[in-house]
């Protein structure tokens, strides 16, 4: 089982540092509360309503330490938003690494 990932330190919360470039492109670390993310990543995306995979399935089994969700999803579902404000996304999803979401208004 692989363990989970240390929060940065305090001082670097949500601070996008450049490791590398080469012409326009780039390198980077984004630092959350829930880990460092390299980018650029390639990301699994999540439905909330229909977990094909299990989000923990995906950090325990397949290593990955990011996924992205849609907000939207979560807000439209009574059950999920509620879970959501009162446990939080990473509980709502059963996953400890960093959650990107999408707002999904394409969908509205």
């Amino acid at each position: 089982m692989i363990k989970e990932s240390p929060p940065c330190r305090p001082q670097d919360f949500g601070k996008f540092e450049i490791v590398d470039r080469d012409g326009a492109a780039r390198i980077g670390k984004i630092h959350t509360n829930h880990g460092i993310l390299t980018t650029p990543a390639l990301l699994p995306v999540v439905n909330p309503n229909i977990l094909t995979v299990e989000p923990r399935e995906m950090w325990d089994k397949f290593g990955f330490r990011a996924l992205i969700t849609n907000s939207y999803v979560i807000w439209k579902h009574e059950k999920l938003r509620e879970q959501a404000l009162e446990h939080g996304v990473h509980e709502l999803l059963n996953f400890p690494g960093v959650i990107m979401t999408d707002s999904g208004t394409f969908q509205s």
